[in-house]
This record gives structure tokens, C-alpha cells and sequence, in this order.
């Protein structure tokens, strides 16, 4: 009698104790961060301008999170520019208050692979609240076009103009791969916002464009464009350009592209949103996606809907992003970045001169000898800023570094 006695006590203290311990649920805290947003503003901040797919989407989202998170009040600000590398970099910078969220292109992933000058975020990072949809790219032609196949473009004795969103983004990016990597007879011309693109094909200043199912497929239905392959996805309509490609490093470009396709419509926030106002963050969107308004709505306008949330979606981008150096440097030659970034983690094996050149396992598990700069380098021990003589052998770390020359770090994050 005296043990079931104790045993109901115990039974009885246990969430107390696990309160106390900071062992709280995903579900009592995100109860705890919901009573957080009652009377806050969220700022959700879409990297793009007014219209096209990636508005919509977030405003979808911004409007359903806001229903799931009572007494909140969620706005939409537009933050276009440098192919979606001005609203991440806005995001990524806010106040970690989980006040600030937004959506931006996937074609970060390959930005920030390379080191493009400009990025100042790291999407391994960020506070993962969940993914929308998966996006299969498909390659459009206007239906004023003689070319009718993905064969009539490869053989094309003339040169074409074919479309793209600004510099950086998912569009841009990927069409400059396969351009140079398939040899196409394509001259790529970016910074078409929204529809300009489609609008560009229906007055014949350009022949074609590269982008997602989804955004293109309304263009085609209308007899205006035609898809003449996909890349990813599950339709069988379509030839997958996997098949029509056979040099190995294409069909890797390729294989890349297929991935990055896998996560699409993201929704994120800077990095070290409080556990609590994440969890519910998280749980808004998960109620938003999965409300019956919601989806009624994506399916009247003809829109993929395949969520995913929290860490899956973490997984699904530190895996976009962990290529072969291979694999990087020939993105890095077909963007024309001369020394593409690599990623680097465990324990500086030595450390000479005062900081000045430090010794690690590379990416592909090679010794690395790396000089860190002592402006450029952003060096942090222990999530507090440090100087490059405070580097010791031994030290656990995380080294973002540039592959060519010296090595130079970008950052060194060590614990």
C-alpha cells in the first residue's frame, strides 16, 4: 500500500520535476510560446515582389498562421532584391524573437555552397518552421517556337533567349548550370520578377524559360508554352532530363537540381528563436497547412501541397547542402566563382603563428591547411566573438572555407 502510495506521488510530481529540469514537451511548450504571441505583430517576410507563386504562398501562410496562433497579427513584407538574397539575409539578421519569419528561393542552397559575395546567412542555422510544397522543375518553350523537344533546344543552330529571375535565384542558378554543363545554345537573360517571364515569351523577346511545375503549368494550359522536360517529381508526362543527359557531371548538376526541388515553399527565422515560440511557430504552421480552408485554396489555384515541418526540413537542407568538393567546384566553374566554399567539422588538429594558419580534416577528410584572415575571418568560441590567437589545437569547430589559395575561413564557429 505504501509503494502504490508513492508511486501515485511520484507519478504526480514527475511533470514538476520535469518543468524544473527543463524537460518540457514540444506540446507544453509550444502552449507556453502560443501565450508569447498574444497582442505581437510577426513580420512575415517574402524575398521577392508583389505577386508570382512565391507571394502567394506566403501570404496563404502568413493568414492561416496567424488563425492558429490566437492573438496574433501576422503582416506580408515584401523584401525583393539580389535573387531572394536581400529577404534572407533580412530574415537571418532580425532579432531572434520569433517576431520575424518570411520564405525565400531554394536556390540559396547553391548560393550559399558557393560563397557568392553578398550572403550573410547560414541556412543550416536558421529556425526551421516547415516546407509547403516539392516543386519539380520543368523546361518551357513558347508555342510560337519551332523547337518542340528537348533535342530540337540541344540541336537549335541558332541561339535563343530564354528568361530567368534575378541573379541567385533558383531559376538563374539552375538554368546557368545546364546551359554550360549541356552545352545549350541559350543566351540566359535574368531579373524577370513574378510573370514578366511568361509575359516576355507571349511578345517573342524570348523563346523560353526554366522553373517550377506548378508556376508554369497555368502558361501551358492557356496554349502559350510548352514543357519539353522535368527535372524531378513524380509526373510520367514528361521526359526527366536525367534520361537525356549522359555525361556524369551533368547528370550529378542534374541529381542536384532533383533535390532541391524536394523543398520547396519554405517558411524559416533567424537562428536561436527561443525553444518555446519555435515550438509554436511550428505548430501554427502545421495547423495552417493542414486546414481544410487552406488546402481548398491551394487546390482553386492549382498549387502543389506536400508539407513537411520542423527538423525534417532541416534534414532535407543540410543534406541539399552537403555536396562532393567535386560537386561544388563545378558549380563554383559554372557560376563563375573562382574559390567555391567547403564545410569542414571536428577538432583543429594544430594551430601555428598565433592563429594565423590552423590545420583541419577537410570536406573529403583530407588535412587542410588554412590561413584565417584577421578582418575577414568571423572566428566564435563558445557562441562568443574571438580572435584568431585564441585558436587552440584540439578545439571542436565548424569551418566555413574557401576551396583554392590559402583556405581562407569565412567563419570558424567553435564550441
Amino acid at each position: 500500500m505504501t509503494y502504490q502510495r508513492n508511486r501515485s506521488m511520484l507519478g504526480a510530481l514527475l511533470p514538476v520535476i520535469g518543468l524544473s529540469l527543463g524537460l518540457v514537451t514540444p506540446a507544453v511548450s509550444a502552449a507556453n510560446g502560443a501565450e508569447f504571441y498574444k497582442g505581437k505583430t510577426v513580420t512575415y517576410i517574402v524575398a521577392t515582389s508583389p505577386g508570382g507563386s512565391y507571394d502567394t504562398y506566403g501570404r496563404l501562410v502568413a493568414e492561416h498562421m496567424q488563425k492558429h496562433l490566437p492573438g496574433s497579427t501576422f503582416v506580408v513584407k515584401n523584401v525583393p532584391g539580389a535573387g531572394h538574397i536581400i529577404g534572407a539575409n533580412t530574415i537571418y539578421g532580425a532579432k531572434p524573437d520569433g517576431l520575424t519569419i518570411g520564405t525565400f528561393n531554394t536556390g540559396l542552397i547553391y548560393t550559399q555552397m558557393v560563397g557568392r559575395q553578398g550572403v550573410k546567412f547560414d541556412l543550416a542555422k536558421m529556425s526551421w518552421i516547415g516546407k509547403a510544397a516539392s516543386e519539380p522543375r520543368v523546361i518551357m518553350v513558347s508555342t510560337s517556337s519551332r523547337i518542340n523537344s528537348f533535342e530540337a533546344l540541344q540541336n537549335s543552330k541558332e541561339r535563343v533567349n530564354f528568361a530567368s529571375s534575378g541573379v541567385g535565384s533558383a531559376s538563374f542558378v539552375e538554368s546557368t548550370m545546364l546551359i554550360d554543363s549541356l552545352k545549350l545554345p541559350i543566351k540566359l537573360i535574368p531579373n524577370f520578377a513574378g510573370q514578366e517571364g511568361e509575359m516576355a515569351m507571349r511578345r517573342n523577346e524570348v523563346v523560353g524559360m526554366l522553373g517550377s511545375r506548378s508556376s508554369l503549368e497555368p502558361f501551358v494550359k492557356n496554349g502559350y508554352g510548352r514543357f519539353i522536360a522535368q527535372i524531378g517529381g513524380k509526373d510520367k508526362d514528361l521526359p526527366q532530363l536525367s534520361t537525356l543527359v549522359k555525361d556524369p557531371k551533368s547528370k550529378a548538376l542534374v541529381r542536384l537540381i532533383e533535390s532541391n526541388g524536394d523543398i520547396a515553399r519554405l517558411t524559416a527565422g533567424p537562428a536561436n528563436i527561443p525553444r518555446d515560440r519555435l515550438e509554436a511557430l511550428r505548430t501554427a504552421y502545421k495547423r495552417a497547412l493542414e486546414d481544410t480552408e487552406l488546402q481548398l485554396r491551394v487546390a482553386k489555384l492549382g498549387l502543389p501541397l506536400e508539407p513537411a515541418y520542423g527538423n525534417d526540413v532541416l534534414k532535407k537542407v543540410t543534406t541539399a547542402l552537403d555536396q562532393s568538393p567535386e560537386t561544388i567546384a563545378l558549380l563554383g566553374k559554372t557560376l563563375d566563382i573562382k574559390d567555391p566554399m567547403l564545410k569542414a567539422e571536428g577538432p583543429l588538429l594544430a594551430v601555428e603563428d598565433k592563429g594565423r594558419e590552423i590545420f583541419f580534416a577537410g570536406h573529403d577528410g583530407q588535412k587542410v591547411s588554412s590561413k584565417p584572415s584577421g578582418g575577414r575571418t568571423r572566428i566564435t568560441i563558445a557562441g562568443k566573438e574571438a580572435k584568431r590567437e585564441d585558436l587552440k589545437a584540439g578545439l571542436d569547430c565548424e569551418i566555413n572555407y574557401k576551396s583554392g589559395g590559402d583556405n581562407e575561413p569565412t567563419t570558424i564557429d567553435c564550441k
